[in-house]
């Protein structure tokens, strides 16, 4: 995970400027906004950890581990792209705000706790983890917790939680790996 997050910002640190000029940074943690505004849009190296025995707390099973990695090796931001798609793929930003714990980054909103309690409305978080979501149509990029794989829910469906049939990526690290953006 630490390859393809540190390749991601690398390959797009360019094209950044254009996709975050609207993003209000402001209310960051300190460490964070001067590291971004030293190095660029670049993720920063995480000291601290989030305490992910949280989302078990809730939900009765351990967080994978994979999922556990994209929020405790580097503070980002969303990590987002194409694949095939004309919809861009969203996933949560792991951005600490000034003055709040590591741990409230996982029930920021649109962060991994606010999707997961959602999803649980529609869907079945024991079988699949919202990780980010389509920015157009809104439905949710999802992990598959028995195999690691990442769906999509499906956007032809007339009822909420229905996912499509084939996966969209071997791994959330594959998937991150093949995000491409446009300018």
């Amino acid at each position: 995970m630490r390859k393809e997050i540190t390749k991601y910002f690398e390959k797009n640190n360019k094209s950044f400027s254009y996709y975050y000029d609207s993003e209000d940074f402001s209310n960051l943690d300190k460490d964070i906004k001067c590291f971004f505004k030293r190095y660029g849009i670049l993720p920063k190296e995480r000291k601290d950890k989030t305490d992910i025995s949280l989302f078990k707390e809730e939900f009765g099973y351990q967080l994978p581990d994979e999922i556990a990695k994209y929020i405790n090796i580097f503070w980002h931001p969303s990590i987002f792209g194409y694949l095939f798609d004309s919809e861009c793929i969203v996933l949560f930003s792991v951005l600490k705000k000034e003055g709040d714990s590591c741990n409230e980054v996982l029930f920021y909103k649109n962060g991994l706790m606010d999707m997961a309690r959602n999803w649980v409305e529609v869907g079945d978080i024991n079988k699949y983890i919202p990780i980010g979501w389509l920015s157009y149509s809104g439905t949710y990029v999802l992990y598959e917790v028995s195999t690691g794989k990442i769906f999509l829910e499906d956007r032809e469906a007339e009822v909420d939680g229905l996912i499509e049939e084939k996966p969209i990526a071997e791994s959330m690290s594959k998937l991150i790996d093949n995000l491409k953006l446009k300018i």
